[in-house]
């Protein structure tokens, strides 16, 4: 769940705002970033504790590592993408800026690497539990 939604967020949403007026792009992004980090470390909570569960259940050390990933996409969140929404906060009056242009054009990145935490976790999850 926590690798659709990040790879809905790149590859639409973050799509579709690099391609819109920046007036509208900003405040967009803060709306769905509100939306989405409630449902996002939500989602990344469940995959954590379900690896953490089954941990408990089989006692293979694989399934901590796969929750260690999934769980480390909240404190990402925190410490990488909150500090960037808030600063672009500051620019909806600006949103034309070049500092403006440069956060949005950076949230794709950020938001790639929460991804990555998401995917690595997922695919850990997947060959464990096919063994």
């Amino acid at each position: 769940m926590a690798t659709g939604g990040g790879l809905g967020e790149i590859f639409v949403n973050h799509d579709a705002r690099m391609n819109i007026n920046g007036e509208h792009a900003v405040p967009q992004l803060i709306e769905a970033h509100k939306r989405n980090k409630l449902l996002t470390n939500l989602m990344l909570a469940a995959s954590g504790i379900g690896g953490i569960l089954s941990y408990q259940h089989t006692k293979d050390t694989y399934w901590l590592a796969g929750a260690g990933l999934m769980l480390a996409g909240i404190p990402y969140c925190a410490l990488v993408e909150n500090p960037v929404c808030d600063q672009l906060k500051f620019f909806t009056l600006d949103a034309k800026s070049e500092k403006a242009k440069n956060l949005l054009a950076s949230w794709g990145q950020i938001s790639l690497g929460k991804l990555a935490l998401a995917v690595g976790g997922s695919v850990v999850f997947y060959f464990v539990a096919r063994r």
